[in-house]
This record gives C-alpha cells, structure tokens and sequence, in this order.
C-alpha cells in the first residue's frame, strides 16, 4: 500500500503555460480524495431526505417490480410485500403505509445516503431481504464476539475472508469525527486549499474568501461514521455499541479491510500523479460503492425493522449538518457513497461480486464511467483537451475537471439549489473531457475550463449548457455575443465562453481581456 500521505504540491509555474497536466491536487475532489488517501474508506452517514424528487422514477420501479412479481423472478421484496399488503396499484402500497410517506425509498434514503435515489438500487437491495427476522445474525454477546459475526457474514456473503484479528475500536459519533478531522486536518495543504477556494469562487460555487480547509474539515465533521486505515489495519467506529449504526459501519469497513487483505486497495496517490485527480476520485467510488452496497444488503437482511427505522435520528441530524454547507462541499463528500454505490449495482446486476472485485484491479477511470456505467463497459477513456496559453501570469494549477465536477456546479450554480439546470445529470452525460487551469497575479485570479463535447444526437450541446451555467450562477452579469462568443461582463469579474467543434472553453478573470487570455 502507499503512503497515505500525499506528496506536496509541484512548485507554480512561472511560464505562461508550464506546469503537469496531471498534478494530484483537483479541487472538485479535494476533500474526497484527501480523505480516500488518508484514511482509505470513511463511513459516510448521507441520509439524503428528496423523496418528492424520486417520486416518477419509484413509480417506473414499482412498474418493474410487479412485472418481476408476475413472472416469478422476484427481486426479493415480494414476500415481503405479502406480507404487509399491497395497494391498488400494486408495488410497496402497504410497506408505504407502514413507513409513512415516500415508503420504501423514503427509509433507504434516510438509512444509506442515496441521495438522488435510482431505481436498479431496488434490484440490488431486494437481494438482501428487508430485515424481519434477521435479529438472530448478530449474536447478543460481547462486541468481539459481535465483530467476528460480522467478519464471518463479510465472507459468505460477500466472499472476501475474514482475518484472524481485527483491530476495531468502538468510539462515540463524535469522537470518531474528532478523530477523522485531526488526521485530515494534518494532512491538508493550506496553499493548495487557498487555490481551491480562489477557483472555487471564480465558478461562483463557494463565497470569495472562504476558508475551503475549513470547510472540508467542517464536511468530515458533519458526516463521517467510521473509518478503516489501511497503514495500521485499524477499524474506528463510530457508535459505543453494536446497535443499528454500528453494526452498518462495522460492515461497511470491514468489506474495506477485508478487500485490502485479499486484493489491496486502489493506489489512488500514484492513480491521481499518473491520470488525474478524476481518476483517483473514480477509484475511490469503487472502493466506496463495494463496501456502501454490501453495508445496505447486510443490514437490509440481518437487523430487525426497529432498528432500521432507529437510524432515521442519526439520519436527520447528518442531513442537517450537511445543509449548512456549500453545495459543492457537501456533494464531494456525498457522490462515493450515492453515485458510487449505483455503480457498485450495475456491476453488481451484471456479474455479481466477482464482477465486483474486479473493479479494484480494472479501476474506473472517470466520473463519466461512474455515472455512465456503459462506458466503464465499454472502456471508454477521457478526451483530451488543448492546454490553454493562459494570461502569462502564474500558473497554480493544472488538472482534469471530471463529470462529476461539472455536476456539482450544475447542481447549484452561485451555491443556490433553487437555480439548478434542468437535468443536470442529462446535460452532464455530454461531457467526453476535461482540464482546468488556475493563473494568479497578486490576488487577481484567471480561470482556463476546457472540456469536450460528446457530440451525441438529441443531447443538449455542452457549449449551451456552460452558458446556462454562468448566467445562472452570476445573474447579475451582462452576457453579449461577440464573433461566436458569449461575454459576461460583471463587477467583479468577466468570463468568456467560446466553442468551436467538440471544444467548449471558458475563460474566466478580472475583465473580458483576461479572461479571453484563459481560454487562447
């Protein structure tokens, strides 16, 4: 295994367009990937609540369901809806009367961080059984004894072996965030996070100013569970008994410590110096979404229904902790544990957990992939793009800019939820590529965004999509068309977007000049 600790930053450029193409640093998975090198496998509480958002794709999944039902290849929530009644519709009708509304999807979101909720997660999930009856598999003895259960259930079910010991500490919520902040906070480079925060701002995603390494930590501290380090094979666990929340992240970092003793974890250090911040970040979401999907079938078929629904307390504090942050924070700690699960699935539905394993070894090489399953499928790589002159002025960082960066921002241009872009996820599936750039002179700073067009029929063209974002994020700015480009003129800063082919570019800076400047 690496070394957790990343290597310090490649000293800026002072030519106008010097500097690696493939630096570690990349601030859209900054905290991500930080925390992935450090500690190799947080347990991140998301206990994501937009049930009205799911509303269309559940009503597809029950249509799914009772055809699955009808044809006798049930997913395994048949008995169970049986059980408790189905409505008129068909479907969950009764499970939703028990559990209130949003019903099924409405308990998985509060319980395992979805997010966004899809659909195939249904598929994946039925095969582990909803829990009535599973209170036998955890044995009411001392936590060791508990731990070693747990460990055993790893391997049968998820076929990595159980080691002979396992070094596990049990510890309050708030200690094991404690822990994971300390460690973290050792770690982050605050010149690094000083670019981040100077790009991040120039995007509109965060406030000019922000302290980004204290909001990173202020992510940790709001959602971290557990955390397994691959350097001493230590687990830390976020609960002070073998309850509902502690029996999810015991089995969720012991997939973690198990797969490193079978098959080693992903090298995201050399991933990210070699490819890209990108790819290490799609790495993490294969390592993430194994151990979340597994933690999700094992406490789905082996706790009782109490306790399922006992986890929605802690959910509705995390959720509110993460409400407090920037969107695009909060989104870089959420997306191993939502999108990379739903990966995780595809894989899973396809091939099973051999399939599974195989993702440690035939890594993910983009977001794209990890929100685009076909194209992990299909191997297909990154474009790249032209590395831009830039304005001449120091250069502070270059690296890839990947589909999940790009969905983060759409998500919430300016930090505002309510000016999402209409099918963000859709408009993202247009990206094929990605580079950004950041250029200081004194506090001025210039901002290169280059990515690729897909160029697929019917999607919505990726140039338009860029502009829709940053008018959406900067309101106030006065856009004009100017020989085939757009120009934001604002009052503190301008931006160009200029496109031609597959190439979208947009420049960001002080006035127009400048940022025409980063895009040349």
């Amino acid at each position: 295994m690496s070394d957790p600790t990343p290597p310090p930053p490649p000293p800026p450029s002072s030519s106008s367009n010097g500097g690696p193409r493939t630096a570690l640093w990349q601030v859209a998975t900054a905290i991500a990937l930080a925390v992935g090198l450090v500690l190799a496998g947080v347990t991140y509480l998301v206990m994501d609540q937009r049930v009205d958002d799911a509303r269309a794709e559940r009503d597809a999944a029950r249509e799914e369901l009772a055809a699955a039902e009808e044809s006798s290849e049930s997913s395994g929530l048949g008995g169970l809806e049986d059980l408790l009644g189905g409505s008129e519709e068909g479907g969950l009708g009764g499970l939703e009367d028990l559990l209130g509304e949003g019903g099924l999807e409405g308990l998985l979101g509060d319980m395992g961080g979805m997010g966004e909720f899809d659909p195939i997660l249904l598929q994946c999930l039925g095969s582990g059984g909803l829990g009535l009856g599973g209170s036998d598999s955890i044995p009411d003895a001392d936590v060791e004894t508990q731990v070693a259960a747990i460990a055993q259930l790893v391997e049968e079910e998820r076929g990595l072996p159980a080691g002979d010991d396992v070094d596990i500490e049990f510890v309050s919520l708030d200690e094991v965030q404690r822990r994971a902040v300390e460690i973290t906070q050792e770690e982050l480079d605050p010149e690094r996070a000083a670019v981040d925060s100077r790009l991040l701002a120039a995007l509109g995603a965060v406030e000019p100013g922000t302290d980004l390494a204290q909001a990173q930590l202020d992510a940790l501290d709001a959602g971290v569970g557990g955390f397994y380090d691959p350097e001493t094979g230590q687990l830390v666990i976020g609960s002070e008994e073998m309850d509902g929340l502690g029996a999810l992240i015991t089995a969720h970092e012991l997939v973690h410590a198990q797969a490193d003793a079978a098959m080693g974890l992903p090298d995201q250090e050399a991933i990210a110096t070699e490819s890209g911040s990108d790819a290490a970040y799609a790495a993490l979401n294969a390592v993430e979404g194994d151990a979340s999907l597994y933690s999700q079938q094992f406490v789905g078929q082996h706790l009782p229904l109490d306790e399922l629904l006992a986890l929605q307390e802690a959910s509705g504090q995390t959720t509110a902790d993460l409400d407090g942050l920037p969107h695009f924070i909060a989104r870089q700690l959420e997306f191993p544990y939502v999108e990379g699960m739903t990966f995780t699935c595809d894989v899973f539905l396809d091939g099973g957990w051999e399939a599974v394993d195989a993702t440690y070894s035939e890594v993910p090489t983009t977001t794209a992939q990890i929100l685009f399953p076909d194209r992990y499928d299909a191997g297909e790589a990154a474009v790249d793009v032209r590395a831009p002159v830039g304005p001449g002025w120091q250069q502070l960082r270059t690296d890839t800019f990947g589909a999940a960066d790009l969905l983060f921002l759409l998500e919430a241009p300016g930090d505002d939820e309510a000016a999402a872009l209409s099918d963000p996820k859709d408009r993202v599936a247009a990206w094929a590529g990605g580079e950004v750039t950041v250029w200081g002179d004194g506090d001025a700073t210039a901002v290169g965004l280059m990515l690729a067009d897909r160029g697929d029929e019917g999607a919505t063209p990726l140039c338009e999509t860029i502009t829709d974002f940053y008018a959406a994020a900067f309101p106030d700015a006065t856009a004009t068309e100017d020989g085939g480009r757009t120009i934001f003129a604002g009052t503190d800063q301008s931006a160009v977007v200029a496109c031609s082919g597959s190439e979208v570019a947009l420049g960001i800076g002080p006035d127009a000049a400048t940022a025409s400047a980063a895009v040349s």
